[in-house]
């Protein structure tokens, strides 16, 4: 694989059952960057990113290869967990576990047996730097996490995928569920963690797509239209279906 490349998709199709909802994605993400899918519902930008850490699992068909480190990690003897230590995902809804800020952040870890409580420590303040919620939470770090704002929760769902050390983070509608501080907080939290790591992002907010992604796929009707440099999908499409969406005229 390039150098560069973070992960790279290669004809992937996907079908809840005869008909396939994304249909041959074709596409390469960089490293330290951020992607963005956009597109209107229905158009298969979750289902796609769902896939890439094998979240679809038994209850979709994936076909077509998924490049990770030179690994087609789609292949059926591939470890799945394994795959979701190193491509970690944070859901639309903050998920916090019914436990401490301290066991939310380490339970990936435990999972694969980590009990050294130096390391477990040293990790737990690591991840909540680096989603930039420590500061806010680090005289509390035994309190349930179900008593956070929705914004600090996720945040909190951020620092437990970066525990595991992941190289790529998948984000499906990270902020749809905050309000609009807690949005800023995320996207900034975003910018910041690209020093380290590979983002791909699903969003509906096309502003916060400008705003936060380097680079921008268009999905409509389960095809990839368009996959540019942000700044080039946004003020100059080479797709009329693109125009036409950025544009309102549909979704």
């Amino acid at each position: 694989m390039e150098e560069n490349i973070a992960l790279e998709l290669k004809d992937v199709s996907v079908a809840y059952g005869a008909e396939p909802t994304v249909h041959n994605v074709s596409m390469k993400f960089k490293k330290n960057q951020v992607s963005a899918l956009i597109g209107a519902s229905g158009s298969g930008k979750s289902t796609l990113l769902r896939s890439i850490n094998r979240m679809n699992d038994g209850i979709a068909n994936v076909t077509g290869q998924i490049l990770f480190h030179d690994v087609d990690i789609n292949q059926p003897k591939v470890n799945v967990y394994k795959v979701r230590q190193e491509i970690g995902m944070v859901f639309q809804q903050p998920t916090p576990f019914p436990m401490s800020i301290y066991e939310n952040v380490i339970y990936g870890l435990r999972l694969i047996g980590e009990k050294d409580r130096q390391v477990l420590d040293q990790r737990v303040e690591e991840s909540l730097k680096q989603a930039a919620l420590w500061e806010e939470v680090k005289d509390r770090l035994k309190v349930s996490a179900l008593s956070l704002s929705g914004g600090q929760q996720q945040r909190l769902c951020i620092a437990r995928t970066l525990a595991t050390r992941p190289e790529i983070i998948l984000m499906d509608e990270p902020t749809s569920a905050l309000d609009p501080i807690s949005t800023t907080q995320i996207e900034a939290t975003m910018m910041d963690l690209k020093k380290n790591y590979t983002i791909i992002i699903v969003t509906h907010n096309m502003q916060q797509a400008s705003r936060a992604s380097d680079w921008t796929a268009f999905m409509h009707q389960g095809k990839l239209i368009e996959f540019n440099q942000t700044t080039e999908i946004f003020m100059n499409p080479h797709e009329q279906a693109t125009n036409d969406y950025l544009n309102g005229k549909f979704g």
